[in-house]
Order: structure tokens, then sequence, then C-alpha cells
């Protein structure tokens, strides 16, 4: 090797080395598979759909851990709540963990809700009257009457007094299966209806996706549990469910796919090198170009997008694999076909043609660039930098690197010379050449009818069946709402969407009466829009005989009515401000609608409801299309249209590209 060569090996190899260094330290993979959803589409529902993909709802585990009967379950997940906050792992991406209802959740009601209790007597402003006429009276009457003999008696004489209606008292009975409707309460601790298992809901402050953030998260849940079943004597067990295990499990499959594909490839390439040239050399300046154009790739898109998808770098590893062609061209004309001044000049004579070769690839991948598909932009960009790279290291390293005198093997000059043969019969007999080109194209034509797209984007992944059996047996067993299908209010700000939200509970108050769905779970009755809490407010104070019918209503039933003075005095008095979001994700009772509110990409807000055993969807979506910024939302359905709209623009792209090539 000359001087001037060593010198270039080695600035090639700090730079390199640098960039390998830049990668290791930054590397980041991401599976977020709404990657390559389209950003700033005109639909809505794709934002939506994008919204609730990375919001608290795939941020959320629900983690089960069963025994031997209930009082060891309860237990066992008080213990193991504790084992979870003491490991470092878990209490370093830790958002909230929740094993039971939030410490003073009690007085947070009576603190919130009571001075407004007003604003929650009805739905709206026009059922006020049916539920303060003298029929729904006497039924309250009765009620308290009923209440005050059970065991929560303290309670209701609390509240009596001034909320002889007990609307406080129904809103604690909303409140307590606000979480789920497959869970109760044993001293305190969330449990399955069975009491069987002991129930916690963890969530995490990384996007579930992060497999980097969430891959520790669960080493430290694993060896928090084990901690626990230690010291339980062992026999308890643990089920869990969450967007985070299928994207630590889908990022080990690619790396996996990523070590056997290129393992595979380079134990095949040494094979062919040995055949052909009786020689490593080739094989391994080969992985050399590769594996520069590999890191030079990774870390462009590290500096573009800040992280790299495993997808990416699963099918760019195989797109950067045509670059092994240039050290192949080069060395088989090194040794078949050496310019007489040596290595430098043979490449100089084939570099036009590889030149061409790569420029037409990289062409067809920057294409692409412009798609509206951040996940297709990023492998568009790890492709055309990686082959560009690749092409600048053959010219770099290898004629440094290749011996300088490299004599053809018997085999490798017999099979040129066959090849050779074979393409000057061809080039005599032009029927012959057309026809070896027809013949792809008929086939191709002919399967073309029988072709069809499959726009599940969800496929991109493989679901691990294990993961996929356990998520729906826990999510069966304690949530019992549909995750796919919901209903999304959408608004400017959190009180226009609470007030779209109103209007979509009430048409789904009227899908349930219809038959058209079995139930549903939102905030609307816990958190009306503040316009809502206002009318209803000013409805009930606005009666001026409520105080009076209520008192009679009392007395029919014994009950002394100067006792319910305070609430004569409420609605003389003036009324509070409306209760907000801010108000309850402030307090304890955060956890019971933090859920349901999304915050949109856009900028908006939006609040979930979740849905039950929707037996005509299509009858409830068309209730909630004449309601302006309420959406009917299948997450599944909507990602696979948007993907099939975008197609046709890919396709567009990848016919320019080819334009281009040509």
């Amino acid at each position: 090797m000359s001087r001037s060569g060593r010198r270039r090996v080695l600035l090639g190899a700090a730079v390199l080395a640098g960039l390998a260094a830049f990668v290791a330290a930054r590397i980041e993979v991401t599976t977020d598979i709404v990657h390559f959803l389209p950003r700033g589409a005109a639909r809505d529902d794709v934002t939506l759909a994008r919204g609730i993909t990375g919001s608290e709802l795939t941020r959320t585990m629900i983690l089960l851990v069963g025994a031997a009967d209930r009082e060891v379950a309860v237990r066992a997940g008080r213990a193991f709540e504790e084992a979870l906050r003491r490991e470092p792992r878990v209490a370093a991406s830790l958002a909230f963990l929740e094993g039971g209802p939030p410490e003073g959740i009690e007085e947070t009601l009576w603190r919130l809700y009571h001075p407004r209790r007003l604003s929650f007597v009805a739905a709206d402003a026009a059922g006020v009257a049916a539920a303060t006429d003298r029929a729904a009276l006497d039924e309250a009457a009765a009620h308290l009457k009923r209440q005050l003999a059970l065991p929560i008696s303290a309670l209701v004489s609390r509240l009596a007094p001034s909320d002889p209606l007990l609307v406080l008292r129904g809103l604690f009975e909303r409140l307590a299966g606000a979480r789920a409707e497959g869970i109760g309460l044993v001293d305190g601790r969330f449990v399955t209806l069975d009491g069987g298992r002991a129930v916690l809901f963890l969530g995490t402050d990384a996007p579930s996706f992060d497999a980097r953030a969430q891959r520790p998260l669960l080493a430290g849940i694993r060896a928090a549990f084990a901690e626990v079943d230690r010291g339980f004597g062992g026999g308890l067990t643990l089920a869990s469910t969450g967007a985070n295990r299928f994207a630590v499990r889908a990022e080990e499959s690619i790396r996996s796919d990523v070590r056997r594909v290129s393992s595979l490839s380079i134990a095949g390439a040494v094979a062919l090198f040995l055949l052909l040239f009786r020689s490593l050399r080739p094989a391994a300046l080969t992985v050399l170009v590769v594996a520069s154009g590999f890191v030079a790739a990774t870390a462009a898109t590290l500096l573009a997008f800040g992280r790299v998808h495993g997808v990416t770098l699963a099918f760019g590893a195989a797109l950067i694999g045509v670059s092994m062609d240039y050290t192949v061209h080069f060395v088989c004309h090194h040794a078949l076909a050496p310019h007489p001044d040596g290595p430098r000049r043979t490449l100089a004579a084939i570099w036009p043609g590889l030149l061409l070769g790569a420029a037409t690839t990289v062409l067809g991948f920057l294409a692409l660039v412009v798609s509206t598909f951040p996940g297709l932009r990023e492998l568009a960009i790890f492709a055309a930098v990686g082959i560009s790279a690749a092409l600048m290291a053959t010219r770099w390293f290898l004629p440094a690197l290749v011996a300088e005198v490299a004599p053809a093997t018997r085999l490798g000059g017999a099979l040129a010379t066959t090849l050779d043969r074979f393409r000057r019969s061809v080039s005599r007999r032009p029927g012959f050449a057309a026809a070896g080109a027809a013949v792809p194209l008929v086939c191709g034509f002919a399967g073309l009818p029988a072709a069809t797209w499959n726009d599940d984007i969800s496929d991109l992944n493989r679901l691990d069946p294990a993961l996929v059996a356990e998520d729906a047996e826990v999510r069966g067993e304690v949530v019992r709402y549909e995750q796919r299908r919901m209903v999304v209010a959408v608004g400017t700000d959190e009180d226009a969407a609470l007030a779209v939200n109103d209007r979509a509970a009430a048409a789904l108050e009227a899908a349930v009466a219809a038959g058209e769905l079995g139930g549903f779970r939102g905030v609307a009755g816990l958190l009306p829009s503040p316009a809502r809490q206002r009318e209803v407010d000013a409805a009930v104070r606005g009666d001026d005989g409520l105080a009076d019918r209520v008192e009679a209503a009392l007395a029919r039933e014994g009950f002394r009515p100067e006792a319910f003075a305070p609430f004569r005095a409420t609605l003389e008095s003036e009324p509070p401000p409306p209760l907000g979001f801010a108000d309850l994700l402030g307090s304890p009772l955060a956890p019971l609608v933090r859920p349901f509110r999304l915050s949109l990409e856009d900028g908006r807000v939006a609040v979930a409801t979740f849905l039950a055993d929707v037996v005509d969807p299509d009858a409830v979506a068309a209730r909630l299309a004449t309601i302006d910024g309420a959406a009917w939302i299948d997450v599944r359905a909507t990602l696979a249209a948007a993907y099939g709209a975008y197609r046709d623009r890919m396709t567009t792209l990848l016919l320019l590209g080819l334009l281009a090539i040509v």
C-alpha cells in the first residue's frame, strides 16, 4: 500500500469510526407503526387516530396478580405495588401506579362537587323539570329514607341537609365505576370481580412505542414480581397488557431478523468469494463497503429524525446490500482485466458504470422524500445516504486495500468466458433477447388482475400470539369496553370539546335506548361542559317553588322540613364557577378522568368515550354524524383507509422516480 493510500485509508477509517461512535451514543429505535401514517393529512380521523395512539390509553398497562384466594391476592397486589415503586427501572419512567382508589377521594368529591351539586341535578336544563316534579321528588325522599337505613347512613346524614336529592351520592357511585367495569374493591384495593386477582394500573412517561425506554421498565416489572412471588412462597401469577410489550417484542424480532439476514448474507458472500477468488480479502472489502453505507445511513437518519424506526433498519439493511455489487464489480475487473497502472486506474475505468448504477438507485428513493409518510421519508433518506456512502467507500478504500495483483482463478475465468459467449450469442439474435424481456412482462400483466392490496397497516408488525392471547384475556376481564372503536369529541379547547361531548353522550344514550349499543363510558356525567353546568344550575335556582316542593316531599316521608334549611339557602345563594378539567386533573380524581382527555398534535383537545357491545355500528355512526365535532373512530379501519388513500400518492411518486431514472 502506498503512503497516499495509507493516508486515505486512515482518514476514511477515522470518519467511519466517528460515525459509528455517534450512532452508538445516539441510537434510538422505535417500532411505532403510526410512523408510517401521513402527517398534515386533511382527513380529521387520521389526526384523531394519531392522537389516540400517542395518548395515555397506549401508555397504560394493566397488571393482574393472581393467587390461591382473594385475601392472598389483595396482600400480594399491595406488596407488588410497593416493590414496583422501589424498583429503579420502573421508577425512572413511572407516570402513575394505582392499585386502589386514590386517597382523599371522598374529601375531594365533597370539596369539588358539593358546592356545584345543583349543576348535576339533571343531564341538561330540559331535564330539570322532570327531575324535580312531584313524582321524582317523592322517589328522592323515599330513596333518602332507605339510604339512612344502610351502613353508610353516617355519610348520608352529612349530605342530606344540604343535598336531600343525594346528587353527590350519585356522583360518587359514578366515580366508583369510572376506571373500569370489570373490577371491584376489597380492603381498598382493586380486584377482579371474581376476587381472584389484584388489579394494578401502571402508566409510563415514555411513549409506549419507545422500546429503548420500555425495555428496562418491563424488566423491572418482571424483577419486582419475582421478588414478591418469592416472598409469598411461589404460586403467584402475573398477567398483563400494554402496547409497550408488543413494541419491545417487535423490536427484538426486527433486530433478530436483521442479524439473521446479515449473517446469512455474509456467509453466502464469503462462500462465493472463496469459490471464485480463493481469498477472503474480497469478502472483507465487501463487508467494509456495506458497513460504511449502513453506519452513514443510520447516522443521517438519527440527525434528521432523532431516532430510527425498526422497519427502516430491517428494510434499509436489505436495500443497502445492493452496494456489495460495487466491490464484486471492481474485484472481477481487477482480476480479469486489470489496468497496467494499478487498481486505482482499474476502478477509474469502471467508475462511470458504478456511478450511473448508484445514481439511478438513489434517484428512485429520493422521489419518496416528498411523501407525507414520515416512515417512507425516513426509509428514503436511509437508503439514499447508505447507497451513496457505500459508493464513496468503494472509491476511497478499495484501490488501497486490494492486492496489487489478483490473478483470476480457473473457475472465475471460465465463468466469465461462458457469460461473455452467452452475451455475444444473445446480441446476434435480437428476437431471442426480445423474448427474454417479454416473458416477465407477460407474466406480470397476467398476474396483475389477481393482485390485491393489503391496507391493514398493523400487518407490518408480526404480533406474538401468546401476547395477543394474554392481552385479550386481561382486557376482557378488566376493561369490558372496546379499544378499537370509540367516539371522540373534538374542540379548539377543553370547554369546546366538552360541549361537543355533551351532545355526543345524548346521542349515545339514544343509541342505547334503541338497542344499537350496549353501553358506553365517558366523562359527560362527571364533567359536563361549563355551559351545560351553568344552564342546569340556572334552571334549578330559577325554580322559585322548588324548595317548598322538596320540603313537602320530605315531610310526606316523615322528615322534619326545617332540617333541610341548608338546601333552601343553597338555592338562594350565588352559583360557584363551573367545574373544569383542570380542577379534576389537579386532584386525587385525576386518574378517573385523565384517560378520556386527548391532546391532538394540531393543538386541539379531544374527549374520548368508550363503547361496549356495539350492535349496529352504522346506526351509531349516523347519529354522531349530525353532531359537528363528534367523530366515530374505528382506529384500525381509519388507518387502513388512510394507508389506501395515500398508496395512490406513493404510486405517483414511484412513477416520477422511474421517470427520473429513465
